[in-house]
């Protein structure tokens, strides 16, 4: 992550006020130590200390141009004109020296970068210690010039003036430059934040694409939370309905609320999130009818719920609490918000996932069913029929030397049974590929099924197309015959029906089929709930059939007032 680099300081017209006036000063301080009287080795050390100062004072200039190492100068140049004007009063005898106006850069200096009143401060500090200067060499019986001391006393004071006023015009400056630099500190900490957001986000959206697996989905929207806020209590709903919800992934949870589900009374702060598909910040989190329902949130007395939502669907929702009132910012409901987003794709890509692992399961369990029913349905009718005409071919072949007349009457009975025999493997055939439902289409296919029912059987089967002749989508037709004929088998062989009617007809832009019996009925609600425990899907296969066509199956039944399988499917296909 890159961390944002402070900007650099930014310096005002006073510095370079400063400046110019240290080096002004510096020079007229050279020429005058090369005037005043001969003095070889005061001179020479004075010249060698001004000639220091003055390239100092151009090193700083560049520096202070470049802008580099600034926040030293200031201090640097402090130190050189204290030290500076001590070597004045010691080279040059105190307040008889020709250097001592150097004592008016310190004051300046420092004047610029102080207040108002501390800088006055230290003008009449600098002026009283040049008095009490004076005043020593007074007693030391040098007695000092009175001009030149009242000419230096006003200079004190008239540089300092000056430089107070300097500072007092480059104040709007450095009120600027404060305020710039809380911006960019305030900048830094908001960039600093963004950047952790998104690297969490980033992390979480790396890691919920790695697995589909449901449960770790779950726990990973939590402890990402974590990353993000700090919580108490957390709890990730899902939908178990149109008006109840289930704690599917929690933190700080008591015992009991583990598993635990909620209603949605319509009226409570989840529900109206919900309706809104907005999140909320919460407060009072216990006073809630909805929220107290989860009993570790009572105790909460700030929060935030986000809702969990792709498109129009809900999946739940998020909701996080704290022990301490107001812990939550609006900044902090964003963050989640945009955790919610990564959460929810994440939850429908598992949930897809899972959906598809049972629709393979059913598939295969639909295909062992098949293979099951297949294999009973050979067993119990044409391979029983293959022994008996094994076994009347030895009985016949007997009869030929014994009995011949009556060899004869058992051959007709044996190309009978024989004839019988090759019907029902057609029939099987034709059940389990119907060659003219690819040629000729689905009206033809129900006609020649129809005829493979005689009448003899007990159970009668009308058929009415309703003048219905259009060719559908190859898939479509396959789709509709196969739930017809799964609906009619169901009929012969579980109803007890004598009359079983098959019907098409055109409503609108789909074709609706229907296989309608008058047998005995069964309770729906009742098969449904027996699934896991019968392994078998039968009513659940043709529903999804149909569905994966873009179509419906429809099954109604009751005791005693027979079933209708009503199949609606688009007539130009999915």
């Amino acid at each position: 992550m890159t961390e944002a680099r402070p900007s650099p300081e930014v310096h005002t017209p006073a510095d370079w006020v400063v400046m110019a006036f240290r080096w002004l000063l510096g020079l007229g301080l050279l020429l005058l130590n090369r005037a005043s009287p001969p003095n070889p080795a005061s001179q020479s050390l004075t010249e060698y200390i001004l000639l220091g100062y003055l390239l100092f004072t151009l090193v700083e200039a560049l520096f202070l141009w470049r802008r580099w190492a600034s926040g030293l100068w200031p201090h640097l140049t402090l130190a050189l004109d204290l030290g500076l004007v001590l070597a004045v009063l010691f080279l040059h005898g105190g307040s008889q020296s020709p250097l001592l106006p150097l004592l008016l850069l310190p004051l300046v200096a420092v004047g610029l970068r102080l207040g108002f009143s501390a800088g006055l401060g230290l003008n009449l500090a600098g002026l009283a210690g040049y008095g009490l200067l004076l005043l020593w060499d007074w007693i030391g019986q040098t007695p000092p010039d009175v001009l030149r001391s009242v000419a230096m006393a006003a200079a004190i004071l008239l540089i300092g003036l000056l430089g107070l006023a300097a500072e007092q015009l480059g104040r709007p400056a450095r009120d600027t430059l404060r305020r710039l630099q809380e911006e960019a500190a305030d900048l830094q900490a908001r960039y600093q934040a963004a950047s952790q957001q998104a690297q969490v986000l980033y992390e979480m959206a790396q890691t919920l694409s790695l697995t589909l697996s449901y449960q770790k989905v779950l726990e990973s929207v939590l402890d990402d939370c974590r990353r993000l806020v700090d919580f108490s209590v957390g709890v990730v709903l899902l939908s178990a309905g149109p008006e109840d919800l289930f704690v599917a992934a929690s933190s700080g949870l008591r015992v009991g609320d583990a598993g635990k589900g909620v209603h949605l009374s319509g009226n409570g702060r989840i529900s109206t999130a919900l309706a809104a598909a907005e999140p909320v910040l919460l407060e009072h989190l216990g006073r809630d009818e909805e929220l107290n329902q989860v009993m570790a949130l009572q105790r909460c007395r700030s929060g935030m719920l986000v809702p969990l939502r792709a498109g129009l669907r809900n999946y739940g929702a998020i909701i996080l609490g704290s022990l301490n009132a107001q812990a939550y910012t609006p900044a902090d409901l964003e963050k989640l918000a945009s955790l919610a987003h990564f959460a929810t794709i994440a939850i429908q890509n598992a949930q897809l996932y899972q959906e598809l692992r049972e629709e393979r399961d059913k598939i295969l369990q639909a295909e062992e069913n098949v293979r099951k029913e297949l294999s009973r349905d050979l067993h119990d009718g044409p391979a029983q029929s293959l022994a008996a005409i094994a076994m009347s071919v030895e009985y016949i072949k007997r009869l030929l030397s014994q009995d011949p007349a009556r060899a004869r009457a058992e051959l007709d009975a044996l190309e009978q049974l024989a004839r019988k025999t090759s019907w029902d493997i057609r029939t099987m055939l034709f059940e389990l590929r119907p060659i003219i439902l690819e040629t000729q289409g689905l009206v033809p296919t129900l006609e020649q099924y129809v005829q493979r029912f005689p009448a003899s059987e007990g159970t009668q089967i009308h058929l009415d197309t309703g003048n219905f002749a259009r060719r559908l989508d190859p898939k479509t037709e396959a789709t509709v015959f196969i739930i017809m004929q799964e609906a009619v088998n169901n009929a012969r062989k579980h109803a007890r029906a004598r009359n079983i009617w098959l019907r098409l007809r055109e409503e609108g832009e789909n074709l609706v089929a229907s296989v309608q019996d008058d047998g005995v009925g069964f309770d729906l609600e009742a098969v449904r709930a027996s699934y896991e425990r019968r392994g078998s899907f039968g009513l659940l296969n043709m529903e999804e059939r149909a569905r994966l066509v873009g179509g419906r199956t429809e099954i109604r039944s009751a005791p005693g007032q027979g079933t209708a399988v009503i199949i609606t499917v688009p007539l130009e296909g999915k």
